[in-house]
Parts: C-alpha cells; sequence; structure tokens
C-alpha cells in the first residue's frame, strides 16, 4: 500500500476532512487532495508536515502496528 492511501486510511478513520489536515500542515488544499489522491507524489517535508499535524511520528506509517491493525480491521469487515 502506497504511503498516501496509508495516510488518507487514517485520516478518514478519524472523521477527519482533508481541508482541515491540509490547513494544519500548511498545505495548499487542493495540493493535498491531489496527494491524497495520488495524483502527486509527497515530498519528505510535506510528509513531516502531514505527521505533525496530526501528532503521528514519522515512523507511523511504516510500522508494523499500523500494517496490523488496517489487517485486522480488513479480516473484521470481512466476517
Amino acid at each position: 500500500m502506497k504511503i498516501n492511501h496509508r495516510i488518507r486510511q487514517y485520516i478518514e478513520s478519524k472523521g477527519l476532512k482533508f481541508g482541515y489536515v491540509a490547513d494544519l500542515s500548511s498545505i495548499d488544499d487542493s495540493k493535498f487532495s491531489r496527494m491524497m489522491l495520488g495524483k502527486q507524489g509527497i515530498k519528505v517535508d510535506e510528509y513531516e508536515k502531514i505527521c505533525k499535524a496530526l501528532n503521528l511520528s514519522t515512523s507511523y506509517f511504516f510500522d508494523e502496528v499500523f500494517l496490523e491493525t488496517k489487517n485486522l480491521k480488513q479480516t473484521q469487515e470481512v466476517s
């Protein structure tokens, strides 16, 4: 799963809006939207801003805990 999908999934699971996170990250709304849709890459500094806005470590979306939680949710949804 690409990093933009991981971030997008997290934002949606928390009930947040892209515009809100974009504002907290000091990233233009339209640019943020393109990043979340995979139409534009996410630069390292932008990734750091997004993680800071979400109050997460920069390793969060690469961490096994994130992947395990995602897999657990998918398993529960199928059941």
